[in-house]
């Protein structure tokens, strides 16, 4: 071997111990300490060890199974009472309060005068206690030449859920002109309605005692009807209140019935060995549209005397469209008075158009024609007068009777956004088919006109 050959090679044994040593120092450095061991023979030397890595790292847990690892849930964020929009914090419930007792009595009144310019005399006896009525037949409550009171009036009503009261008071000299006759015997002269009422369900109305009408297109309150003046279908040919028994059925919410078992009509007490029957459909299209068709009958018309209410027909129709209004009423009564061989029967229609040019501005007009075959009511007389001293003014009263009124009324609220106070001019004209009316000499003709002014407060 040459020189060269042998420093190489011892080159390399030395290398390769320091190596050995090196690798020997780390791994005893990093392994944990061990305990000692008794020392043993000497033995051949080891070769070579394998070089282990640098540094070991301690071994890192195991990762749990998919299967079993539970994500905590993210936290829940809270936020204080001030950060809560408004619209979201509920306030504490409350109790409603209860309904005080007095909440379902009701009061209210009203006073209807005029002032009045006749074609007349005031000639006619006015309403006094033993007089059935004054003035013309036809003619409701505008009785006078000059100033007048028609009425003064006071409701009262009591509206329970099952149960209610009303009564309607009336003074003045309107009262025997409502009644047809004087009423003071029977203690209800100043009452045009006293009745009591029970609902033993909801659509269900029971009403008992004395109460207004069903039948016809007017009202006793001047100022709930398009003109001042009722209208002589109002007065002459419909009835104005019964004394019974009366039933109303809302059977649904446009249609509905009205039943009457009563002592016929204008009567406290019965006169007749039977009552009346009446009933009464009622049809109601929203706001446009109401139409109501009645009858009403006596079972034994003349067991107490010369009724001519025996067979009534009473038909009504209500148009609304804005501020325009129409109302028109037509009438029918058959009837046969005691020991006549022929029936009779008297009719009438009306018609009474109306616009509201706004809430304290309106106009209205009526347009009446009447007839009786028999002159029940005395409304047409024949033969010119020849005698004024005479006590039948030269007249006897005709087999037939015509009449047509024509009536313009306008309707005024002066004060805005006040409905209590209203004022009706009128001019009212009616034509009979024979002598009739009277004139300022007393002298019979068949014009009558009446220019008035009525004037009402009511807080009903």
């Amino acid at each position: 071997m040459t020189r060269s050959r042998l420093r190489l090679l011892c080159t390399t044994l030395i290398a390769s111990s320091l190596t050995t040593l090196a690798c020997s120092i780390a791994f005893a450095q990093s392994a944990p300490e061990a305990a000692p061991t008794p020392p043993t023979a000497p033995t051949e030397p080891l070769p070579p060890a394998l070089t282990p890595p640098a540094t070991v790292a301690e071994p890192a847990a195991p990762a749990p199974a998919e299967s079993t690892v539970v994500a905590e849930p993210p936290p829940v964020s809270i936020a204080p009472p001030e950060s809560v929009p408004p619209a979201e914090v509920m306030p504490p419930s409350e109790e409603e309060p209860e309904t005080p007792w007095y909440a379902d009595f009701k009061v209210g009144g009203f006073v209807d005068a005029y002032a009045a310019i006749r074609s007349d005399k005031n000639s006619r006896p006015l309403p006094s206690p033993g007089v059935p009525y004054g003035g013309y037949p036809t003619e409701a409550y505008v009785q006078a030449n000059g100033f007048a009171l028609a009425f003064a009036g006071l409701d009262a009503t009591y509206s329970g859920d099952q149960f209610g009261a009303t009564i309607s008071l009336r003074f003045g000299p309107g009262v025997n002109r409502f009644y047809g006759t004087s009423v003071s015997d029977l203690g209800i002269q100043y009452i045009t309605q006293a009745y009591a009422t029970y609902k033993p369900i909801k659509q269900l109305t029971f009403d008992l005692g004395q109460f207004s009408t069903i039948y016809g297109a007017e009202v006793t309150e001047s100022w709930k009807n398009v003109n001042y003046t009722r209208g002589a279908l109002y007065y002459a040919m419909q009835p104005f209140w019964h004394t019974g028994l009366r039933a109303n059925f809302a059977i649904t919410d446009s249609f509905a019935l009205n039943g009457l078992v009563v002592n016929g009509v204008n009567n406290a007490f019965e006169n007749n060995k039977s009552p009346s029957l009446g009933l009464q459909a009622v049809y109601t299209a929203g706001s446009l549209l109401t139409v109501s068709a009645g009858y009403l009958g006596a079972l034994d018309p003349r067991s107490g005397g010369n009724g001519v209410f025996q067979n009534f027909f009473d038909v009504v129709a209500v148009v609304t469209a804005g501020g325009f209004k129409l109302v028109a009423n037509a009438d029918l009564n058959l009837y046969r008075l005691r020991g006549a061989a022929d029936g009779e029967n008297f009719w009438g229609i009306s018609v009474a158009p109306s616009y509201a040019f706004g809430d304290c501005f309106g106009v209205g007009l009526r347009f009446e024609y009447l007839v009786d075959s028999a002159n029940q009511w005395n409304m047409t007389k024949t033969r010119t007068p020849i005698d004024p001293e005479d006590a039948t003014n030269g007249a006897e009263p005709a087999s037939k009777s015509q009449l047509t009124t024509l009536t313009a009324t306008l309707d005024i609220k002066p004060i805005p956004g006040v409905t209590a106070l209203i004022l009706r001019p009128e001019f009212r004209v009616e034509f009979a088919g024979d002598y009739y009316f009277e004139n300022r000499d007393n002298v019979l003709t068949k014009t009558f006109w009446t220019l008035m002014l009525g004037a009402v407060v009511t807080s009903l």
